[in-house]
């Protein structure tokens, strides 16, 4: 049985490519933070479709924690098949307002938590493994209250793409997916959540938001042998939202 490991798994997104993934027979391990009660739901949900997917609780962030959290699913796992990392979080403020504690946190979630998360299962990672993350237009754009986050998320693309060139001889594809706006949890954070929905919608060809379904679905087309040579990209789904200037 092929294993898939991700990253905020739990909700939203990360939520949706776990169920996919599980629904094409792969054993998933989604990791989540603080919220019990999606890690809970999504159990259910798995439980009712008879899916093998478990929800591991643990601090990306916290060193003493994080090798807790990479020893006990190393314990239950004997290869990784698939890496997907959707975990994120960051704080919505001007750039002339971000601290460099509110920096550091971004940072370590969004970047370096996935960085330390393939270093510890590199070696578990088989030819034809696959690695993937979540990034957004906001790593490449401005947008309003997002130079935190989207400052991660540049970092995160550079990453991914060095790791994309060191990896691929060893037949491991990394790739990144970049979603329009999605309706989710960390959609509601924004101050200006309703006029961004709407001017989304407006400015978008195809007239409807990027659901997490459609995410998943990407993400289970770049986890395929059909995929093998896509290397280093990031491929955007949004609706056609950003081929307007």
């Amino acid at each position: 049985m092929k294993t898939a490991i991700v990253t905020g798994g739990t909700r939203g997104i990360g939520q949706a490519i776990s169920l996919e993934l599980a629904r094409k027979g792969y054993q998933v391990i989604a990791l989540y933070g603080r919220n019990r009660a999606a890690a809970d739901k999504l159990s259910d949900l798995a439980k009712a479709e008879n899916l093998n997917i478990e929800c591991l609780r643990g601090d990306l962030t916290h060193p003493e924690k994080f090798k807790a959290l990479v020893d006990e699913i190393k314990s239950k796992i004997t290869g990784l098949n698939v890496l997907v990392h959707c975990a994120a979080s960051g704080v919505h403020k001007k750039a002339e307002e971000l601290t460099v504690k509110h920096l550091n946190w971004t940072f370590d979630i969004n970047v370096l938590s996935i960085h330390q998360l393939i270093q510890s299962f590199l070696p578990m990672i088989p030819q034809g493994g696959r690695i993937i993350a979540v990034t957004s237009s906001g790593g490449t754009r401005v947008i309003p209250y997002y130079a935190a986050v989207g400052a991660s998320k540049g970092a995160l693309e550079s990453l991914f793409r060095h790791y994309a060139a060191e990896l691929a001889p060893k037949g491991i594809a990394v790739n990144l997916v970049c979603p329009g706006l999605v309706l989710t949890d960390a959609v509601e954070a924004f101050p200006d959540k309703d006029v961004r929905l709407q001017r989304t919608t407006d400015a978008t060809p195809s007239g409807q938001l990027t659901k997490p379904e459609d995410v998943a679905q990407l993400v289970l087309f770049l986890a395929s042998p059909s995929a093998s040579q896509i290397v280093g990209q990031t491929i955007v789904i949004d609706g056609g939202k950003t081929l307007s200037s």
